[in-house]
């Protein structure tokens, strides 16, 4: 194929991006201890958090995150966009979102990370098998990670299913002995869910 070829097959519009929009309206909330005291960081992230169509003026309300090892896609109507590896974690996303409006309700700013978990009944048979149980220190640790990586946390949710990434999550959640932290599982689940 010729570089003629492959450049004629652009669709029309490719490279008609938008770089700019007007940002959200308001002021964030900034005090002269805080530009003086807190770590650049953490004015950083309320730019960030505006940025991202948080309202400025509710910023000050105080960080959370929630944690979860949701795992595949849904459409808004919920229909499956992409399914995860197990069904295990595809309703976390759910739970994730009721916390977030509660906690938005409260006047905090929910922030959401996430790392999804394998399934070992995919790998059986196959060296994948070896990764299953290994998962769960490894996602413990990259989850400690990102919830040190929102400094200004006041507390942290988890949200958790199988018989990894609910482990992993507890691991994670124990290690963060500064902050209050909550575990949520879903109900139906149990240890022997692939």
């Amino acid at each position: 194929m010729s570089m003629e070829e492959l450049y004629a097959r652009e669709p029309a519009g490719l490279y008609e991006v938008r770089t700019r929009k007007a940002g959200p309206k308001g002021r964030l909330p900034l005090t002269d201890e805080m530009l003086r005291k807190s770590p650049s960081g953490n004015i950083f992230g309320m730019t960030i958090n505006a940025g991202m169509g948080w309202n400025p003026d509710d910023l000050a309300g105080g960080d959370v995150l929630i944690i979860g090892t949701q795992g595949g896609i849904r459409r808004d109507d919920g229909t499956t966009a992409a399914v995860g590896l197990h069904n295990g974690h595809f309703e976390l996303g759910d739970l994730m979102r009721s916390a977030a409006d509660e906690l938005k309700a409260e006047g905090y700013v929910p922030h959401a990370a996430f790392v999804t978990d394998p399934c070992d009944g995919r790998s059986q048979g196959t060296t994948g098998m070896f990764d299953s149980l290994p998962y769960r220190n490894d996602a413990a640790i990259v989850m400690r990670r990102l919830m040190r990586s929102l400094p200004t946390r006041r507390a942290i949710i988890g949200v958790a299913a199988c018989d990894k990434g609910l482990p992993a999550m507890m691991m994670a959640l124990a290690g963060m002995h500064d902050r209050p932290v909550i575990l949520t599982i879903r109900r139906r689940d149990t240890l022997a869910d692939g």
